[in-house]
């Protein structure tokens, strides 16, 4: 029996970095609502009151019904600070069920134990932060490896929802908190290769496929993969090094600890006053210390540690994002959300042993007709083989960016959408491609050619407005 579908995605424009995007699913007289993400990057005024606006928008959509799903992707602030501020105005709205990720399953003891080597190099990284900013703040001017270190902490824990005064980080895993106890029943807890239908539709309308995070995989933790090396043993060595890491920033510009009275020379080569040494010692510490030189100097390199530290960890929690592939059943058309996956979670999906042997993923991405870029459209957050099978004529694509965003805007901040990925996607798209800020590229103005004759083609108008950018996909 054929069970016709209409999907409309509903991308809410945050007017800075967030994913906040409503899918709604009509078929005949039943309609199902699907919230994948709410959240900001910020938390200030400007940031909270947006959200007051969008989930108001959200109750007027709704009409007095609840929300049938809410899924949670991954612990990022830009993801899911929303459940957080806006907390009172969701329990007003009603939740039917709540989708997490398998690694927030308490039930779990791998996901247990990932928790908590998790929480503790998050503290780890936070008390470093601290320490350093302090340091910075004590040393005008600094030069170096210094103040990079502190604006690549401040950039990765600001994604955790920590403040600008260098406090641990609490919103998103607190939006978990919320999130779990959200729903008329008990949360799901989803696992890459389980497939279950879209609720409050007829059976089998919409059926919704589990691609990641991957479970017990390598992947979870790396950009690129090692064969090998388990995900233990990754983020052990992580906290391990955030442990001497955080020492060494406790004794900057004190005594050495006794573990590092030997590096990098044995102690009784060091000399702890050059310049009270021979002249040809005093000399060159002369030298070394020459202002014009300064940029030469490695005091402060293995301040890199930390940067390293905090990348990790932005990896990690990009990577254990929950993806869903929504299958338009009668008509096979597929929407792809990647939340903000990065490259070993995509790398994952090729491993994925899935319950109904019918499905494949290769087949799901043939069939994707509908992408929402990941990770801000970043360079490392869209796999090129996968995007590459994403070969539907059809195919269209929204991207949750916005140019004025502080991160985007800044000296050498961060190039979102990375411009050799945005070209491919203008092209696998047929310039069917649209930003959160709506400031797209001439050439992908809905409105004129040819993005506009590409638009007809897969015979869909996008709505766009100050609260949000709408497409209809007919299944």
């Amino acid at each position: 029996m054929s069970i016709k579908v209409t999907a409309t995605i509903r991308m809410y424009r945050l007017n800075e970095l967030g994913d906040c995007f409503l899918v709604t699913f009509v078929s005949g007289s039943q309609t199902s609502r699907v919230l994948i993400d709410c959240g900001s990057f910020r938390n200030g005024a400007p940031s909270t009151q947006r959200l007051d606006k969008i989930v108001a928008s959200i109750a007027t959509e709704t009409g007095g019904a609840p929300l049938d799903v809410v899924v949670g992707t991954h612990q990022h602030n830009d993801h899911v600070s929303g459940f957080v501020h806006c907390e009172d105005a969701f329990k007003s709205i009603g939740v039917s069920q709540v989708w997490l990720s398998w690694l927030d399953d308490p039930s779990d003891a791998q996901a247990r134990e990932i928790g908590n080597d998790y929480h503790n190099l998050l503290l780890q990284l936070s008390s470093a932060r601290l320490k350093l900013t302090r340091q910075l703040r004590s040393t005008r001017g600094a030069g170096g490896q210094l103040p990079r270190t502190v604006a690549t902490l401040n950039d990765v824990l600001g994604f955790l929802g920590a403040t600008e005064q260098a406090t641990p980080p609490e919103i998103p895993a607190d939006a978990v908190k919320i999130l779990k106890k959200l729903g008329a029943t008990k949360p799901q807890f989803l696992r890459p290769g389980h497939s279950l239908n879209v609720p409050n539709l007829p059976s089998g309308a919409v059926r919704v496929h589990v691609l990641g995070p991957p479970h017990g995989q390598d992947q979870l933790f790396r950009k690129d993969p090692r064969k090998g090396e388990s995900y233990d043993h990754a983020l052990a060595a992580a906290n391990l090094m955030a442990t001497r890491f955080l020492d060494a920033a406790t004794r900057a510009g004190t005594d050495t600890s006794r573990g590092s009275e030997h590096y990098p020379f044995n102690d009784q080569y060091k000399r702890r006053n050059p310049s009270a040494g021979s002249a040809a010692l005093s000399a060159i510490h002369a030298r070394y210390r020459r202002r014009t030189d300064q940029w030469r100097t490695i005091d402060d390199d293995w301040m890199q540690a930390g940067e390293g530290l905090a990348l990790f960890m932005d990896t990690f929690t990009n990577n254990s994002s929950l993806v869903l592939a929504f299958e338009l059943v009668d008509s096979g058309k597929v929407l792809l959300f990647a939340a903000d996956a990065q490259t070993g979670n995509w790398a994952s999906w090729q491993d994925i042993e899935w319950q109904d042997e019918a499905i494949s993923t290769d087949a799901l991405l043939s069939r994707t007709v509908f992408y929402k870029v990941g990770h801000h459209a970043s360079h490392n957050a869209t796999l090129v083989d996968a995007f590459e099978k994403m070969s539907s004529p059809d195919l269209v694509a929204l991207i949750p960016v916005h140019k004025l965003d502080p991160n985007i805007k800044k000296k050498n901040g961060w190039k979102m959408p990375a411009r050799n990925l945005f070209k491919r996607i203008v092209e696998r798209t047929q310039h069917r491609v649209l930003q959160m800020d709506d400031d797209n590229p001439a050439e992908c103005d809905p409105k004129a050619n040819p993005a506009k004759a590409a638009w007809k083609r897969a015979g869909i108008k996008p709505v766009i407005n100050d609260m949000f950018i709408e497409l209809q996909i007919k299944g």
